[in-house]
């Protein structure tokens, strides 16, 4: 849309079917963290992150953390402009799957909150996105209308009732995990086609694999990443990189 591609490739995630924080940690820092100590040692270091890196370049550095329902003071280390946890986000409608606020609606917020008005600094945002969390649902309904996604009708009642009913079967995630994909992929997707004339790079990256009940046995610890952009000079050394052209990813992957 608008002269945008997309450029793919796998990572190798520091962790499996949780502890999300150390692939978090190791992407914004740049140090592979694949433990608690490890974890704990590096955010008692002042240091130069992804984040800071942003700030220094003139960018408004955000944390759009819909999951994030008490104290962060971890968040201190990666030194953020803005933070907005889950009452700052002031969610008030039905409540899906194990945090609670649609990714759809996080992202929606953070429209109303960052990127209206007049003249403001390039936003960089760091979304830890929450509906693919496991146990994988319910998983809202996804709302073709976007004006909609912040008022108090964003669904009917018989919508939301209708993804309540679909509960996850402990037993067998796999149907829950695809169902929090297809919702997740919908909305970023949705999110793009509304700023399709927006100059705009988009990563999305895996941070691990999901649990073994879902990846199945002897799974690789690798990630997909994708590059959405219409700049075309950072699609051009990303395939330089090894990036591939479409949303399909190809091994071996590129390294840590």
């Amino acid at each position: 849309v608008a002269g945008r591609q997309v450029v793919s490739t796998f990572v190798e995630s520091p962790t499996f079917g949780g502890s999300s924080w150390l692939a978090h940690l190791s992407l914004i820092s740049g140090v592979e963290v694949r433990d608690q100590y490890a974890n704990a040692s590096l955010m008692a270091q002042p240091r130069d992150t992804l984040v800071t890196t942003f700030e220094h370049a003139g960018y408004r550095t955000v944390a759009l953390m819909p999951g994030l329902r008490q104290e962060w003071p971890e968040g201190a280390f990666y030194r953020f402009n803005v933070i907005y946890g889950r009452d700052q986000l002031g969610y008030r409608g039905p409540e899906f799957g194990w945090w609670g606020i649609p990714d759809q609606y996080a992202l929606a917020k953070l429209d109303a909150l960052e990127r209206t008005g007049g003249a403001r600094p390039p936003v960089f945002v760091v979304f830890p996105t929450s509906t693919t969390h496991a146990p994988f649902g319910p998983v809202p309904p996804y709302q073709p209308d976007w004006s909609r996604v912040l008022t108090p009708t964003a669904y009917s009642r018989s919508e939301a009732e209708r993804a309540m009913s679909v509960a996850p079967d402990l037993t067998n995630l796999w149907p829950s995990y695809v169902r929090a994909m297809s919702y997740e992929y919908d909305s970023l997707a949705g999110y793009l086609r509304e700023h399709q004339h927006d100059d705009m790079v988009m990563i999305l990256i895996g941070d691990h694999q999901p649990p073994a009940a879902v990846s199945g046995r002897g799974a690789s610890w690798d990630v997909p990443v994708h590059v959405i952009t219409n700049r075309a000079h950072i699609i051009d050394a990303l395939r330089a990189r090894g990036f591939q052209l479409g949303l399909t990813p190809q091994r071996p992957s590129l390294g840590k």
